[in-house]
């Protein structure tokens, strides 16, 4: 690779380097590699993606108000690796203090008292269980070039079983009002998986050191190159790995 292409102020500018980093995001990355036709000869830039099967909680007690605003982070780990076979069912933590207005495009038909009243009494979680990578989960590109993301959630026994013991656990705790909802594709704050690390280049996009395997002075560093996705906030892995293989990039 001698040179990247790009466009400033309308104008096309010509980059020159002895040494690229790509860190967009998996999905940009992807797009970015897609069209470059950089680094694909394993057919894998753009397939397992990765975003996490993820469910708003929100627990209630009608007779005990929460006058928290900024209230303190928890999280739990408890039911990570599950007994009995099963397999992992993921993270809990704390949403956010949720306000009315938070809720309302979530919950439009509900009326804003009873919206006003939930809120100002709730507990709020946020409970994340892996999804597996899978080839045909990919970021492509249309004839137009436009990015389109096909996702179908995978692993959802385990997710499903993640959200029946919280809720059962704050019931015990003294909440006998609980809403759930499990996000969909919009959901997207933790992608992943999209040109992924190995030393095969026949299956992999990049090396474990984060070199692209067709090209020596490419690298990736973001969460694209992640082979699984753990049921955590991937943003210090992302930090740590980029620290990782910055050795190498420096030369």
């Amino acid at each position: 690779m001698t040179h990247a292409v790009a466009t400033r102020d309308g104008k096309e500018l010509t980059i020159r380097a002895e040494r690229f980093v790509v860190a967009c995001g998996a999905v940009n990355t992807a797009a970015l590699l897609l069209r470059s036709g950089l680094a694909n000869g394993s057919g894998r830039v753009g397939r397992n993606y990765m975003v996490h099967n993820s469910t708003f909680l929100v627990a209630a007690d009608p007779a005990r108000r929460n006058r928290a605003v900024f209230q303190k982070t928890l999280g739990l780990n408890d039911w990570y690796l599950a007994k009995n076979g099963r397999p992992p069912l993921g993270n809990v933590q704390m949403l956010g203090k949720l306000q009315e207005p938070m809720v309302r495009a979530a919950r439009p038909n509900v009326p804003a008292a009873l919206r006003r009243f939930v809120t100002r009494r709730s507990l709020d979680l946020y409970l994340t269980s892996e999804d597996l990578p899978t080839p045909d989960n990919r970021v492509v590109l249309d004839a137009a070039g436009r990015i389109t993301v096909h996702w179908r959630p995978n692993n959802l026994g385990a997710h499903r079983e993640l959200v029946r013991r919280t809720t059962r656990s704050l019931r015990a705790a003294g909440y006998p009002l609980v809403f759930t909802r499990r996000m969909g594709i919009e959901t997207n704050s933790h992608q992943c998986g999209t040109a992924v690390m190995g030393t095969d280049p026949a299956t992999s996009v990049v090396d474990p050191a984060g070199r692209t395997h067709e090209h020596d002075n490419l690298w990736v560093a973001d969460a694209s190159v992640f082979c699984s996705s753990a049921a955590v906030n991937p943003a210090l892995t992302i930090a740590a790995n980029a620290f990782r293989i910055s050795g190498g990039v420096l030369g």
